[in-house]
């Protein structure tokens, strides 16, 4: 169990769908009949790394998110509520076609030894990045990168598709 990071890529009917409250959230997420597998991704427990690697603050650091509108920042922690309907931990967050396109860009160039070369597995512990808390991992990078490189190839599957994305963790 834990806080786990998931992405949805949606089409445009289906985001004005959950938009305009006709089908709920956790029904279109939750359910077999919605959302096909090669549209989701789980990033596991590497999210709060990833942000952190990305924008230099962890969960425990963040700032309120209308005064964070980076390409950077909305890859994990950005985009706008759909609904006000809890799945987990808050609400589930969509970018937008173009903010996809935007944050493609801002992360197809880095490469493995850019983003293992970013930060310490003590920066991490330090800024009590989940789920480390006070426990230095060097293993950890490595894993967090691997959901990072899906995580790549996810936008840019989204960007090419020109789809909506959701963002949660649960």
């Amino acid at each position: 169990m834990g806080m786990i990071g998931n992405y949805c890529k949606i089409t445009s009917d289906q985001f004005h769908s959950l938009k305009n409250g006709q089908i709920a959230i956790s029904n279109f997420l939750y359910s077999d009949k919605h959302v096909l597998e090669d549209n989701l991704l789980d990033i596991d427990k590497a999210w709060d790394c990833i942000h952190f690697v990305l924008t230099g603050k962890g969960m425990v650091d963040l700032v309120e998110p209308e005064l964070e509108i980076s390409p950077m920042y909305q890859i994990v922690m950005g985009g706008q509520e759909i609904s006000d309907e809890d799945i987990g931990y808050g609400s589930a967050r969509y970018l937008t076609p173009t903010e996809v396109k935007v944050c493609h860009q801002s992360i197809k160039d880095i490469t493995e030894y850019d983003f293992k070369t970013r930060v310490t597995a003590e920066q991490l512990v330090e800024h009590q990045i989940y789920p480390l808390s006070d426990q230095v991992d060097e293993d950890f990078m490595p894993y967090a990168y691997e959901h990072f490189r899906d995580l790549q190839v996810f936008f840019e599957q989204a960007d090419t598709e020109e789809k909506y994305m959701l963002l949660y963790i649960n």
